[in-house]
């Protein structure tokens, strides 16, 4: 390949697009009034509403599988502890409802891995946690769905929430 090849080349080819990557931002500063439900609502975290993790239009479903419909932020966990990963959740969840991101991915990591007698499940607290602070008197007012990721987000490592409009 020669000089005028080269520079044929580069005008052919144009950059590749750039994922942009959501990170959790410095939330704003809650006012007196709000600060007191917010401590009162974090308590509500352990109580558990009901054992249905809500149903999804097929439809929408459809679209976050096949990748139509964008993550707008995500939270990873890992090495996180309990009560740590707890209150991220909980602030994760809120931040994002009160910013209108509908689409939210919660990596938690598959867990500790058990031998192959045992199928090599893996048994994380975190990911059996999750669920539990999800479907509780805190956030289940906020959620419309979640479920495990698709494979190609995190499988069963991750949870994929949908978050209700935020009404005013």
């Amino acid at each position: 390949m020669n000089n005028e090849d080269w520079e044929q080349f580069k005008k052919t080819v144009s950059p590749l697009k750039v994922q942009k990557r959501t990170l959790l931002k410095q939330q704003k500063p809650l006012k007196t009034n709000q600060t007191k439900s917010t401590n009162k609502d974090f308590e509500l975290m352990d109580i558990k509403v009901s054992e249905s993790w809500g149903a999804l239009e097929k439809n929408i479903l459809r679209k976050i599988q096949k990748g139509k419909l964008k993550v707008s932020a995500s939270l990873d966990l890992h090495g996180s502890n309990i009560s740590d990963s707890k209150k991220l959740v909980y602030d994760f969840v809120n931040y994002n409802s009160l910013n209108d991101k509908r689409i939210l991915l919660i990596i938690t990591g598959k867990g500790k891995r058990l031998f192959v007698k045992d199928e090599w499940k893996g048994t994380g607290i975190l990911k059996t946690k999750i669920p539990v602070w999800l479907t509780s008197l805190a956030l289940s007012k906020k959620i419309v769905w979640f479920d495990y990721a698709p494979a190609n987000m995190g499988g069963e490592g991750a949870f994929i929430v949908y978050l209700k409009k935020l009404t005013e």
